[in-house]
């Protein structure tokens, strides 16, 4: 399911003290950000999916309620699925300041908007 920039997630037993579904590890974060922030700006977006491929892992809050749901969302509406699993991951990267342009992630939110709100038109 957490396809999107990364192929696994892993349950944390750390991740259950916060309120968060996700968070990502980073060995040597600071370094990383560090690096990111330096690259030229031609090649900042490559450097971004390279480095955030390589170096992070993303952590599930198994106690989540987002967590807990999107396994049955998987089996009831697949698409929606990978949407919320793709938002997590990005919601993941901005609590570690990992996001180097927020707007690509305009239209995946507009999907799930538009995912819960269908069929509430008055």
């Amino acid at each position: 399911l957490f396809t999107y920039n990364k192929e696994e997630a892993v349950v944390s037993t750390q991740s259950t003290g916060h309120s968060q579904p996700a968070v990502v590890t980073v060995e040597n974060l600071t370094t990383l950000r560090r690096y990111l922030e330096m690259a030229p700006p031609e090649q900042k977006a490559e450097s971004y999916k390279y480095l955030l491929h390589n170096n992070v892992v993303l952590e599930l809050n198994p106690v989540h309620p987002i967590i807990k749901q999107l396994s049955s969302l998987r089996d009831s509406n697949p698409e929606v699925a990978e949407l919320v699993a793709g938002q997590l991951f990005d919601n993941a990267l901005m609590n570690a300041d990992l996001v180097h342009d927020p707007r690509r992630m305009v239209g995946r939110i507009n999907k799930l908007l538009t995912a819960v709100t269908k069929g509430k038109e008055e």
